[in-house]
């Protein structure tokens, strides 16, 4: 049976934060979709390095945006699903920071988000990760959620996570300045929504922020 029919479920935070792994349980749990809106941004990294455009001609990646759609499953390319090992390579992380801070990529890629997220809610709800879902994507969401965690917490798992345990330190600096690009953009900078549940997820093993997010859901009276 589905909880919370219809509802949709926002979980926004920085790099390492675990939002991915959060919002894929919380969504098992409840028996809606997931929906992760930075594997929009990932694809069109990944189609500028392919191609060899420049990560700052704005005009030329928002072009390649408008290759790319969003489903449950995962983000699509010229019709073509595109595998996650791929959308994951550091590269491409790299490269979709950049990719993101344009106004002409985001101009094309929030109605994506927005129609993937809608169609979703007519098939019985989404949990919503992103960066701006809360703030700028879909505002209305039923519930927000913003998790954060120290860097040197996040660095520590995003080692494990990878098999990089020897180069925590590097993968610490990296994401302070991912921080520090998705903070200080000037176009849907990261930071969470004023309404939005902040939960500090240093120290919490996964299953318990899991079981305090679904929770937040059930005690949300969002049902649609």
């Amino acid at each position: 049976m589905r909880e919370k029919r219809g509802i949709i479920v926002a979980i926004d935070g920085p790099a390492g934060s675990g939002k991915s792994s959060v919002a894929r349980l919380v969504a098992e749990r409840l028996g809606i979709a997931k929906l992760n809106t930075g594997a929009a941004y990932r694809a069109v990294a990944l189609l500028a390095l392919r191609e060899g455009v420049d990560l700052g001609d704005g005009p030329a990646l928002g072009g390649l945006a408008g290759r790319v759609a969003l489903e449950p499953s995962g983000v699509l390319v010229d019709g073509r699903r595109v595998p996650e090992e791929e959308l994951r390579a550091p590269e491409v992380s790299a490269a979709a920071s950049r990719v993101s801070a344009h106004p002409e990529v985001r101009e094309v890629l929030l109605p994506v988000q927005r129609e993937a997220a809608e169609r979703a809610r007519r098939a019985g709800g989404a949990v919503v990760e992103g960066r701006d879902i809360g703030t700028v994507v879909l505002p209305g969401a039923d519930l927000k959620i913003f998790l954060s965690a120290s860097p040197e917490e996040r660095a520590r798992r995003r080692a494990l996570q990878t098999g990089r345990e020897q180069e925590v330190e590097r993968i610490r600096r990296a994401i302070l300045e991912r921080d520090r690009q998705d903070s200080e953009r000037a176009v849907s900078p990261l930071r969470p929504a004023p309404d939005a549940a902040v939960i500090d997820t240093t120290g919490m093993g996964l299953e318990e922020v899991v079981e305090k997010v679904v929770g937040l859901v059930r005690a949300t009276d969002g049902e649609v």
